[in-house]
């Protein structure tokens, strides 16, 4: 592309594709650029595709100009995989937003990938069946990027995650060629495993345009208990404690006591301020089982110490724990101002090492951290936040942030186990992927991107 016309590129596009799909105003471009991850971004054009055939279209002209192309569903990626700059087009996806096909005897869902997380959810509910995946983010995050960043949530714990319900993909590659992998089949095993391969691949090696996933029945009741306890470790033993006695919860959520300020702070729901961590528990089953498994719990929350243990049978104290949950990311922000956000995850077993180990570097920095999130898989979330106008407050942020990440590969985690890479985690990839494993993953990209022109800088360093 020459970058001293970059106007005639927006002309060509614009009549490309039909009236109102290419955005060139500066403010569009601007908004449609960034992400969730707060970094600056702009692009040449945002184009908003209503149809697989005017996705090949877009990604023709990219192929043919050498143009990057950054693919972006509802931009709410902490880690700016979908940030984009001057050069690129951005291919926001969220007008494809159709539920294709909706069959329980299949047990499948057809989606556009514009979807909301959240619409597929109800759609399923409605016709008896049960969509796993639950982001905090379900209600803002589209399909398209929860499969790009294979997305985790509140349920993996007992459902696991986004993969593990991607059944096929429509997917138009780099050069604009279209190409169907896995299939509606619940079970298939016929060649390599492709359509996994695009899921968590961060837009790198194509765009997805159609997305089959697998329903499951839904489950006849779910029950919410929310239990407190004293010290801060006593909410990881007490998810220990629920496990060890064979119960295996649909969600099992911690939060210490600095989370719980701020989701108090954002919800309207109250908490004893003695109370240094909870755990938010929910269990799904027939009416029969889901008693029997609250008195399980109960019991052994008992034994490991909970100071208390209720139960939520009413529906609207239930929604409003569940809401306090879900608004605890956006909280750290109007409390503090900004905040630097890890989803470390570490062997179950080393969680409260890793944990203690995590919030006393930070504490020797001069840096808060606020540990939440999910319990039952070890993948908490560790906010870092602090206060932008303070001189040094950033340097202590990033110092505890790097030393967190050393804490929990050391304990044999990961630096990211349900955000994804993008840009912010790309370098720090070196520390836990190894140097041919590396070379592997980029010859992977060539194949399928061999102009380099898809998302580039995201995921893979360089």
């Amino acid at each position: 592309m020459d970058p001293a016309c970059p106007f005639s590129l927006q002309d060509e596009l614009v009549a490309l594709l039909p009236p109102g799909r290419v955005l060139t105003d500066t403010g569009d471009r601007k908004l449609l650029a960034v992400d969730a991850s707060k970094l600056d971004g702009d692009c040449l054009a945002v184009v908003r595709p209503k149809t697989e055939s005017e996705v090949i279209s877009t990604m023709k002209f990219a192929a043919a100009r050498g143009i990057s192309v950054v693919p972006r569903g509802a931009g709410t990626s902490p880690t700016g995989s979908a940030l984009a700059h001057g050069s690129q087009i951005v291919l926001d996806l969220s007008a494809m937003n159709r539920i294709i096909d909706l069959a329980p005897r299949d047990m499948v869902a057809v989606v556009e990938p514009g979807v909301m997380c959240g619409d597929l959810q109800s759609a399923a509910e409605a016709v008896g069946m049960f969509y796993p995946p639950d982001p905090a983010s379900a209600k803002t995050s589209t399909l398209g990027g929860n499969v790009a960043t294979c997305a985790g949530g509140l349920r993996a714990v007992k459902y696991g995650v986004t993969r593990d319900y991607v059944l096929g993909l429509r997917v138009v590659l780099a050069d604009g060629r279209a190409i169907e992998v896995g299939g509606r089949p619940l079970k298939s095993v016929v060649g390599y495993d492709l359509a996994r391969l695009f899921v968590g691949s961060e837009g790198t090696l194509g765009v997805l345009t159609q997305i089959t996933l697998k329903l499951i029945p839904k489950p006849a009741r779910t029950l919410t208990l929310f239990a407190t306890f004293r010290d801060f470790e006593g909410g990881l033993l007490g998810a220990d404690a629920i496990l060890g006695a064979g119960i295996l919860p649909r969600a099992l959520e911690y939060m210490d006591a600095d989370v719980m300020k701020v989701a108090s702070a954002v919800s309207g729901v109250s908490f004893d301020p003695e109370v240094r961590s909870a755990l938010l528990i929910e269990v799904d089953g027939s009416e029969a089982s889901c008693r029997e498994d609250a008195g399980t719990i109960s019991q052994a929350l008992a034994t490991a110490g909970a100071a208390t243990v209720e139960q939520g049978d009413d529906t609207e104290a239930r929604d409003r724990l569940w809401l306090a949950r879900r608004s605890i990311s956006t909280g750290v922000l109007q409390v503090y101002g900004a905040k630097r956000s890890e989803d470390l995850g570490v062997p179950r077993g080393r969680l409260a090492e890793a944990v203690a180990a995590i919030k006393s570097a930070a504490q020797s920095e001069g840096a808060i951290c606020l540990a939440y999130g999910h319990a039952g898989d070890a993948n908490l979330h560790y906010n870092f936040p602090f206060n932008p106008s303070v001189a040094g407050a950033k340097s202590a942020v990033d110092r505890a942030v790097q030393r967190a990440t050393a804490i929990a590969l050391q304990l044999g985690g990961t630096i990211s186990g349900e955000h994804g890479i993008g840009l912010k985690r790309r370098e720090a990839m070196r520390a836990q992927v190894g140097a041919y494993e590396l070379d592997l993953m980029r010859k992977i990209k060539t194949v399928f991107d061999p102009q380099g022109i898809l998302n580039p800088g995201k995921m893979l360093p360089e």
